[in-house]
């Protein structure tokens, strides 16, 4: 059955969901309406998986696509634009270092932003500002989704180039060398 293949990785889902911007408050009910949704919609369980384990990038998307939903639709709580440490539970105390070096990566990106052509600039900021999808942007700008998403992954590459030193240190705050 499909929640047997899901459940042992419920904290992590959780902290998924946390880090996709849902309130720690609502993580849980967002989980479990990823679990619900996958048991309905996935007859089979060979569908996500990736190999013998369960296709965490499956189960991401759904998480995503809920988060976005609920801060849409129901309004039930806000984008948390607050720094999460996903890799921490609520007990552990917060580390500053990594807090701090966290806002100097996202900093260093949105500079790095501005040297960039304004098509690609409005994309990124529109898609990573946005509660929208890549389809939704598509269906409301008359893009091509092939076309934003290369756009989006051409963003992506310049920022590994350009935030490589800021995206190091970030990861050895993180205990991640």
């Amino acid at each position: 059955m499909i929640f047997d293949l899901l459940t042992p990785r419920h904290k992590e889902w959780i902290r998924m969901a946390i880090s996709q911007g849902a309130n720690p408050d609502t993580a849980e009910d967002i989980v479990q309406d990823m679990y619900l949704r996958l048991h309905k919609y996935v007859k089979d369980p060979e569908r996500i998986m990736y190999g013998d384990e369960v296709n965490t990038f499956f189960v991401f998307r759904t998480i995503r696509n809920l988060v976005l939903n609920d801060i849409k639709t129901e309004g039930r709580m806000g984008v948390n634009y607050d720094f999460v440490d996903t890799s921490s539970t609520a007990s552990e105390p917060v580390n500053y270092d990594e807090q701090a070096s966290f806002t100097e990566l996202t900093e260093k990106i949105w500079e790095a932003t501005d040297d960039w052509h304004w098509y690609d600039k409005k994309l990124f900021k529109l898609y990573h500002t946005t509660d929208n999808t890549i389809k939704s942007l598509a269906d409301k700008t008359n893009i091509s989704e092939r076309s934003i998403w290369n756009t989006l992954d051409n963003c992506r590459s310049k920022i590994k180039i350009q935030c490589k030193k800021e995206y190091e240190s970030w990861k050895r705050t993180r205990g991640h060398d």
